[in-house]
């Protein structure tokens, strides 16, 4: 599909649950605080549909003066991107969380890339030394594959079952505990790979 394609589908399929436009002004304090421009369809997406409240489960997240209500963790992705920019690591700059899945897990977005490259966050899967991982999909690529989509699990239906299965990653997780000290230690645990959005099936 061509951006104005999947703009139109969604802007024709926004629910009642889409917020207010968001003003050119809170878009460029947003992409101040990133540090990057947002994708040219994201940032049309916010100033003709919705601040927020569509797309996949109608939960993307907007800049500041979004409804907080789609997100557990930040009100909006400018709080997200202002996180993740003083993360001591800086694995995450340049990101905001663009959808909150629910159980600590979200999609973010990576600005540094024109393309806008989607990444997956999962502390569930193993640590959070492997909780972000690439999807190998761009923020135009996963918004057109969320057409139509019920989404019943986080990212794609079926991603729960992807991850059981053998083969999905390259080898057996050691969880550590959110809060254990340990976090941060490798685990020996190779983490799954992404192929055009979805977890390889070997």
């Amino acid at each position: 599909m061509t951006e104005d394609e999947i703009f139109e589908v969604v802007r024709s399929s926004a629910g009642p649950g889409v917020l207010p436009v968001a003003s050119p002004e809170a878009i460029t304090k947003a992409e101040t605080v990133i540090g990057y421009p947002l994708p040219p369809l994201l940032r049309r997406l916010y100033r003709e549909v919705g601040n927020g409240g569509f797309g996949p489960r109608a939960g993307i997240i907007g800049v500041r003066g979004y409804d907080f209500h789609k997100s557990d963790i930040f009100a909006d992705i400018e709080e997200s991107a202002a996180a993740f920019r003083d993360e001591p690591n800086g694995r995450r700059q340049g990101m905001v969380q663009l959808l909150d899945w629910g159980c600590c897990i979200a999609s973010l977005l990576d600005c540094r890339d024109p393309a806008g490259p989607m990444w997956g966050w999962d502390p569930n899967l193993c640590c959070l030394q492997h909780a972000l991982f690439p999807q190998d999909v761009t923020f135009n690529e996963w918004l057109a594959d969320s057409i139509g989509r019920e989404y019943h699990e986080p990212f794609y239906d079926g991603y729960f079952d992807s991850l059981s299965k053998e083969g999905a990653g390259g080898g057996e997780p050691i969880r550590l505990g959110m809060d254990d000290k340990e976090d941060e230690r490798p685990c020996g645990w190779s983490p799954p790979v992404w192929v055009n959005g979805r977890l390889r099936r070997d």
